[in-house]
């Protein structure tokens, strides 16, 4: 067995043993406490570890760097792969083809906080991965109200990044039991993409997870959500079609009122009990520039739509839709208005299919299945006009407010 061996078996064993001695010794001197500080501690580790308990494996984690660096010798300076770790701090590894660490750079402030004090260059690379974890939860970016974590890799010259994100995946698993980790390979990203990681400062792997959102919910586009944490990302993530993330574990939603509570301020505002409403959906979303639950639901005839704050329950929106009579408000409408119709919808549905059929360089009389539906997304309304010319179905929304186009596809009809 080589050295490197050695001390990561022995990182490995220190951080199996020292945590569950660190921990019980903590609950050993709560019991001689009152009973209330027994139970915020108890309370605080049902996810993660406790924060002292990550300190002292975190002491060994850096104790291992320091011999890691005097015994295995420095990095062979060749870049294999880089992999970059997002919470909210971000962080990127350069990695050589023997699996050291080339360099380790944190491109934002949460990120150097995290990589400060280490001196990770020359270590191997489970031993950096052990020591980054430990910092985080160390530093309180992992925790039960926020508990996702990012991990992507990018081969160079035909590494085997696929392996690399395997192995990353499973030791971040081990470290984080409770944890929603997302993984990805980021070995194909084009020069775009690059380009928009540069342009707004974070990596490459969380610029490829927006792309994904984007593209799987055209509701939503890359600048709104650059700046939202992993965690949040996750959220508006869940249920969509990421067929290039892997993801295990649910997102915390510790951070907002929840399903039933935000349910409850949308019937308290309609002036309903919950046995008098049908069709109830749900989602956790972001619009407005916050997190919100969309909910909808039916009573009688009438059709309710509400967006409510995920972390206050404020009414932000609604709109009471009862056989073509429609009532709008919350905060972000500014006041409660009724009329037949909706003020924003000034386009209309013809001219919303003639925007898009002028978009597409086509007439009425060219195409079939022509229909245009009235929406609402993102906060605006929208018609949703869809037909088809030749072998081939277009799809558009259009702004019912001016008439833009706003999002177009053109799809081969198998």
């Amino acid at each position: 067995m080589n050295n490197n061996d050695k001390i990561e078996n022995t990182l490995r064993s220190a951080v199996s043993n020292a945590v569950p001695d660190v921990l019980g010794g903590i609950m050993d001197a709560c019991d001689q406490q009152k009973g209330k500080v027994i139970y915020m501690e108890k309370k605080k580790n049902n996810t993660l570890r406790s924060v002292a308990a990550i300190a002292a494996v975190f002491v060994l984690l850096i104790a291992g760097i320091f011999l890691a660096k005097n015994f295995q010798g420095g990095s062979s300076g060749t870049l294999a792969a880089v992999v970059s770790f997002d919470v909210n701090p971000s962080i990127e590894l350069s990695v050589d083809k023997n699996e050291k660490i080339i360099s380790a750079v944190g491109l934002n402030d949460d990120g150097r906080e995290v990589l400060d004090g280490m001196e990770l260059e020359g270590t191997g690379f489970e031993v950096a991965v052990n020591a980054i974890i430990g910092s985080m939860l160390q530093h309180g970016y992992l925790d039960d109200m926020a508990n996702s974590i990012l991990l992507s890799v990018s081969g160079v010259d035909g590494y085997d990044a696929d392996t690399l994100q395997a192995k990353l995946t499973e030791s971040v698993n081990k470290l984080l039991k409770d944890c929603s980790v997302l993984s990805q390979n980021v070995s194909d990203a084009d020069s775009d993409l690059v380009e928009k990681a540069d342009k707004y400062g974070i990596t490459v792997g969380k610029a490829k997870l927006i792309t994904e959102i984007v593209a799987s919910d055209s509701r939503h586009n890359f600048e709104e959500l650059v700046g939202l944490t992993i965690n949040e990302l996750n959220l508006i993530a869940g249920g969509k079609q990421l067929p290039n993330i892997s993801a295990q574990g649910q997102a915390s939603e510790k951070s907002y009122i929840g399903n039933d509570a935000a349910l409850s301020a949308a019937l308290t505002h309609a002036g309903l009990s919950r046995d008098a409403v049908q069709e109830i959906e749900i989602d956790l979303d972001y619009e407005y520039g916050r997190m919100v639950y969309e909910i909808e639901f039916n009573s009688g005839r009438a059709e309710y739509e509400y967006d409510i704050d995920a972390r206050s329950g404020e009414v932000i929106w609604f709109e009471i839709d009862n056989g073509g009579n429609i009532q709008q408000g919350g905060s972000a409408v500014g006041s409660d208005s009724t009329q037949s119709g909706s003020s924003t919808d000034v386009v209309g549905a013809e001219k919303a299919k003639s925007a898009a059929l002028g978009h597409a360089g086509l007439t009425a009389a060219q195409v079939s299945r022509l229909h245009a539906e009235l929406d609402r997304e993102g906060g605006r309304y929208v018609y949703e006009v869809e037909f088809k010319y030749g072998n081939y179905e277009y799809s558009y929304d259009i702004d019912a407010a001016n008439g833009a186009v706003l999002t177009f596809d053109k799809e081969l009809d198998d």
